[in-house]
């Protein structure tokens, strides 16, 4: 062996990738903006716990009116800080926990104040959303620890047992781990993700193999040839997308609720995106390292910012916006509202419509790139 060899090699792939300022991006540029974005995300303030109050206490009668459960614990309970609470009826404060406006419903059954004063055994109800176990868990024991540090403060004599918490699901139940909630939304991005990668990479074959000049040869047109590649990938990302839901329904032995019809329509949409997707920036790589290089741009920040690390309801404003962009941002709630919650094709139409006419602009993204491209 001659070191002198070893040297040139070394030297001349330094020179390669030095003057490659795609690569040197990836090098030096890209790795701080994501781990930038992913430190803040991880860091970011929670929000006051949105509580709703449900009532039917009507307390003990007083010289100065009725003392309630309700006024006793609410007022005791903001003082605590780090909770929003707002009294609502039963039906309204369901259908708000439904629709992510409210954290966690508390309901207050008759008697709870003499119980407080007296010791006796007292319950109360918590509802929660239940399509995220570890929520699920934690905001009833935080529920319960300041209901409990409520009634110390108020009635410090107080002997007895302390309140106890019963959890009802909307969804959901205290069955479902954390695995059963995470799989929809890991299965809508592993689907993106190799889809977008085996397509982004098979195209680069066909251009760089010379395929494509002579297809642009003949009277076949543009936007023919990126349908034609559509669907021939579409098939295979199909499949794909079948294995991975299969796998993680046969084997992982998730549980779930929906329709099986509905989720692969979903996936479907979500391939045929991923597969014009990769078809679309391929036509930006001369290598297939190139094509990796999309990963850290186009797939991670998805990963980020659609839900999958924190709600997307509690990113700042200027992140929500970016993520109301992207696609997988819809996927995963379409494939959490059906997989965990239930809902039929009308109740995830909006997310559907999102996710066709994202295929349908990256579709016609890849016919005007190959247009620029080739002529």
């Amino acid at each position: 062996m001659q070191p002198s060899r070893v040297v040139s090699m070394t030297r001349r792939l330094v020179i390669q990738i030095r003057r490659d300022h795609r690569s040197v991006g990836l090098l030096l540029v890209v790795p701080m903006i994501v781990m930038g974005l992913l430190g803040y995300i991880l860091r970011l303030d929670r929000y006051d716990l949105r509580v709703g109050l449900v009532s039917t206490d009507q307390g003990l009668p007083t010289l100065a009116g009725a003392l309630s459960a309700t006024e006793a614990l609410n007022s005791r309970m903001e003082d605590q800080g780090g909770l929003t609470i707002e009294e609502f009826n039963r039906a309204e404060a369901e259908q708000l926990l439904r629709d992510g406006q409210l954290d966690v419903v508390l309901v207050l059954p008759e008697g709870l104040f003499r119980s407080m004063l007296d010791g006796s055994e007292a319950r109360v109800e918590v509802l929660v959303e239940g399509s995220n176990p570890s929520q699920a868990e934690a905001l009833p024991a935080q529920i319960g620890a300041m209901l409990n540090q409520a009634v110390r403060e108020f009635n410090p004599t107080r002997q007895g047992a302390e309140i106890q918490v019963e959890t009802q699901y909307l969804y959901a139940g205290p069955e479902y781990d954390f695995l059963d909630s995470f799989a929809p939304v890991y299965i809508a991005f592993f689907a993106f993700f190799f889809v977008f990668l085996l397509t982004g990479v098979s195209f680069l074959r066909e251009r760089t193999q010379g395929t494509m000049e002579r297809l642009l040869a003949t009277p076949i047109t543009r936007i023919e040839i990126v349908l034609g590649y559509m669907l021939g990938f579409g098939f295979f990302a199909l499949i794909q997308s079948g294995v991975i839901l299969f796998f993680t329904i046969l084997v992982l032995k998730i549980r779930y609720v929906g329709d099986l019809a509905l989720v692969f329509l979903l996936l479907g949409l979500v391939a045929i995106g991923a597969v014009n997707l990769g078809i679309f920036l391929s036509t930006y790589a001369r290598t297939e390292l190139q094509v990796v290089q999309f990963i850290p741009i186009v797939i991670v920040p998805q990963a980020l910012l659609s839900g999958m690390i924190v709600p997307v309801d509690q990113l700042p404003q200027l992140l929500r916006l970016a993520a109301h962009l992207m696609p997988l941002t819809y996927a995963n709630r379409a494939m959490t509202d059906v997989m965990i919650r239930g809902f039929g094709l009308s109740g995830v139409a909006g997310d559907l419509a999102v996710l066709l006419a994202f295929a349908v602009l990256a579709l016609v993204l890849s016919a005007t790139t190959l247009r620029r491209q080739f002529i």
